[in-house]
């Protein structure tokens, strides 16, 4: 009997402790897009900072669900398949709780080298053929959509990669869009063998200054904590190391 009890009395301790130290899950809603998150393996700038955010926080098992930008803010609303989603903007329609600004994008135009094109200010775009990403003269300033409304030569792109081929091709005398992507966009086949094409061959102006994306949150006291973590890691130049390795300076 006394051995049956103990049996009951260690049962119970255990599946105590189990409940103890049972991780929470967490589920994360990422995009889909290079080089900022990658669903073939798991990889990505934006992806790598999410990461070292809540490796800070033990307790929580993550899982990254990939999905398009537009549904991640979709889901968050809904509450009931993320508990966070990345990627998400200010003044975006978002019932969650909004991070401190931590993904950065560095918006340039690009230039063929070979063209000598001297662009210093958005105004020495107005007369030029432009490739932009889908919103850009929203995003941009009002000077870039003035220039957008009145060049017949100005269009923009759903995909990035697009703007990258007019750009190189020389379909396009500027792309604008994020630095990251391009160079990232360069790094294809296509380009670095096929046409024999490298960084080197392009001038970078830039015109804007950076923009944050945040992390949207079901939970406050989540996003509290995580607000807390940035802050360490940012003043610890975390971020920064993680940046330069996808060569964003």
């Amino acid at each position: 009997m006394l051995r049956f009890l103990q049996g009951i009395l260690f049962c119970m301790l255990f599946s105590a402790s189990f409940q103890l130290f049972a991780k929470q899950e967490l589920k994360i809603g990422v995009g889909n897009f290079p080089p900022f998150f990658v669903e073939e393996d798991q990889s990505g700038l934006f992806l790598e900072i999410t990461e070292a955010i809540f490796e800070k926080l033990p307790e929580y098992q993550v899982k990254f669900i990939f999905m398009s930008n537009s549904r991640l803010a979709h889901e968050i609303n809904s509450g009931k398949l993320l508990d966070v989603a990345c990627n998400i903007f200010a003044g975006s329609e978002v019932k969650g709780h909004l991070s401190k600004p931590i993904f950065r994008y560095t918006d340039v135009a690009v230039t063929q080298k070979s063209k000598n094109l001297v662009i210093e200010q958005v105004s020495d775009l107005k007369n030029l053929s432009i490739a932009a990403y889908q919103g850009a003269k929203e995003l941009l300033g009002k000077e870039l959509d003035i220039i957008a409304k009145n060049n017949p030569n100005y269009a923009e792109y759903s995909h990035p990669k697009e703007t990258t081929y007019l750009l190189a091709t020389g379909k396009k005398q500027v792309r604008i869009g994020d630095i990251n992507i391009f160079l990232y966009d360069l790094t294809h086949k296509q380009y670095s063998n096929g046409m024999n094409i490298k960084r080197n061959d392009f001038t970078i102006h830039r015109l804007w200054p950076d923009v944050y994306s945040h992390m949207a949150f079901k939970d406050e006291a989540l996003r509290n904590t995580v607000d807390k973590i940035i802050t360490e890691l940012s003043t610890a130049g975390v971020f920064e190391q993680i940046y330069d390795k996808y060569h964003i300076n």
